[in-house]
């Protein structure tokens, strides 16, 4: 299909049509992707916005103009994407032939690219092609999946109808969107999930519009969990559950959630549902306010009752544990606490402590593992691997991390393991870190996930996140991995939990950086935009993986920690930080 470019001509700048669309395109803040921002140019004309009906305020877009050439068409439509979530997508059709508008589903894949480069517009022999930056891809269910490659080109075929107007007759599946406008026309927002034991939610971040939120909510935690996480969670959603007639209707802070298909539920089962119900609802924000403070749950007719009560999953601040003087303390300020007194070691070579659920603390002595429980007055040796006299070891363990279930989690030679207060290691299958070294690792604060920095050689880091599988308290190995592309550029290995739903790094020196420089990045796992924390220079960093709160060492041994913007150095004498588990 050939589409010829008629009445090119030029526009009021004088310029070619293609370099004035060209101008437009790439004019600073005014690119493609801000469509539903205000205009810096151009002249007057009626407002297009209008109130969508949780009173977001919208700008609709306009529709194809006659006499259009095939580019302003493809640009309109692009535009007409961004606004569609408030009038069904009518207008974006309104650019398609009909038998086009009949079969696009625009939400089938939302591709999600970089606004702050715009996206280049060509008409080629046959048809219009849009290339641009992409980030990643958002699925009708809201999970974001990122992209293997960056540059992505979409091509769209276009034919003129009888009155000679062009309109799209081929397109990609789904629409593309901005970074910005997914922002705006979408909330990222958690779904929550159980635990195998039912014992502690887990979250898993979902994209979705805006536009009937709640509702849309529901709907995803229904459909529920990603892949990635679904091999370590459980859920009390039936499977034949869904939205009843009269939806969710929120009212005064409550939502009323109407389900069918739940059959027949007994009372601890109801409990759990609703207390998914209730933590997804909960804090999930609109325009910045409070969407839903409590939930009131019905199936076929029927209330369903409270929530049952969950641990929530917290960490006090100053939990953080640390070696000074070669003793375990707890907390960094002048009031800190000995855990293990450097005696009780019995060596000097201890390092990198971690806090079990019981009290029982662990640490590293060189090649050794040692633990020491709650009160004892001596270590044990509950792994060994290597030459335990050899300061330098190939089979040096990482800096262990203890779960809630009584399990210890480091790696030596490259090989994830877990042992348990015995020393008995799991048989942990994970086909994906075959051949692949372990560099650093961590566990979400429910001791559900798990993050692993790995590389093979001749290959490029790679950072994944996984459901860890367990057989009743044991694990026995990782689900799928979910890769985060954009934590591989770090300036060391250390990869952690930042918060429920996403991890931190230390970010890399960029061309002409100081290379003593830091900061911090923080990656949401299943998120599109990550988040620069400025900081002072630093070689290690813990977080407490619930709130978000950062402990930074810098080379001098300096720790650093934040208090609002500011930071400030909380101790000069502890080092090996590590959170304990919720």
């Amino acid at each position: 299909m050939s589409v010829p470019a008629p009445g090119r001509g030029t526009g009021a700048s004088g310029l070619p049509r293609r370099q004035a669309l060209a101008a437009l395109l790439l004019g600073g803040a005014g690119t493609l992707a801000a469509c539903t921002g205000l205009p810096t140019s151009g002249e007057v004309s009626g407002s297009n916005v209008v109130h969508g009906p949780d009173e977001q305020l919208v700008q609709s877009a306009a529709g194809p103009a006659d006499g259009a050439a095939p580019e302003e068409i493809v640009i309109g439509f692009l535009r007409a994407c961004a606004a569609g979530f408030f009038d069904d997508f009518a207008t974006a059709r309104a650019f398609l032939t009909d038998d086009a508008a009949a079969s696009w589903q625009p939400t089938e894949t939302v591709g999600v690219y970089d606004g702050s480069t715009a996206p280049v517009v060509v008409l080629a022999d046959d048809a219009v092609d849009v290339t641009v930056d992409l980030i990643g891809d958002v699925d009708p269910a809201g999970v974001f999946t990122a992209a293997a490659e960056a540059n992505h080109r979409c091509r769209y075929g276009l034919v003129a109808d009888d009155a000679g107007q062009w309109r799209i007759a081929e397109l990609p599946a789904g629409m593309l969107l901005s970074d910005g406008d997914l922002t705006t026309e979408f909330a990222s927002a958690s779904l929550y999930f159980l635990t195998p034991d039912h014992e502690r939610l887990v979250p898993e971040l979902r994209w979705l519009p805006r536009h009937e939120l709640p509702r849309r909510l529901i709907e995803a935690l229904l459909g529920g969990p990603s892949t990635w996480l679904a091999a370590g969670v459980a859920t009390a959603v039936p499977e034949a559950a869904a939205v009843g007639d009269d939806g969710v209707v929120v009212e005064a802070g409550t939502a009323a959630v109407d389900l069918t298909g739940l059959g027949t539920l007994d009372q601890a089962q109801a409990g759990l549902l609703v207390a998914q119900i209730r933590a997804t609802l909960v804090g999930a924000t609109s325009d910045g306010g409070i969407l839903v403070q409590d939930v009131a749950v019905r199936a076929d007719g029927n209330e369903l009752g409270p929530a049952a009560s969950l641990p929530a999953v917290d960490t006090d601040p100053g939990a953080v544990v640390g070696m000074c003087t070669g003793a375990v303390v707890q907390g960094t300020a002048s009031t800190r606490t000995t855990l293990v007194a450097a005696q009780t070691l019995g060596a000097d070579t201890a390092t990198h402590p971690t806090l079990g659920a019981d009290g029982t603390v662990y640490v590293l002595s060189r090649s050794s593992l040692l633990r020491v429980p709650a009160g004892a007055s001596a270590a044990d040796v509950i792994l060994s691997v290597g030459d335990a006299d050899t300061e330098a070891d190939s089979h040096e363990l990482l800096a262990p991390i203890a779960d809630r279930h009584g399990w210890v989690w480091t790696a030596t030679a490259g090989t994830l393991l877990a042992v348990d207060g015995r020393g008995r290691r799991a048989a942990l299958v994970a086909p994906w870190l075959e051949d692949r070294e372990v560099l650093a690792f961590d566990l979400a604060a429910e001791s559900a996930r798990i993050v692993v920095r790995h590389r093979a050689d001749g290959s490029a880091d790679r950072v994944s996140v996984a459901a860890i599988v367990r057989d009743g308290d044991a694990p026995t190995g990782l689900g799928d991995p979910l890769e985060l592309p954009a934590a591989v550029v770090a300036r060391t290995d250390a990869v952690v939990w930042y918060d429920p739903v996403s991890v931190a790094v230390l970010a890399a020196a960029t061309d002409g950086q100081d290379a003593e420089a830091s900061g911090v990045t923080r990656i949401p796992v299943g998120g599109a935009l990550t988040t620069p924390i400025t900081s002072p220079a630093a070689t290690a960093l813990t977080a407490d993986r619930v709130t978000g709160t950062l402990q930074l060492t810098d080379a001098d041994g300096q720790v650093w920690q934040r208090s609002g913007s500011a930071w400030r150095v909380g101790a000069t004498d502890v080092a090996d930080l590590a959170y304990p588990l919720a």
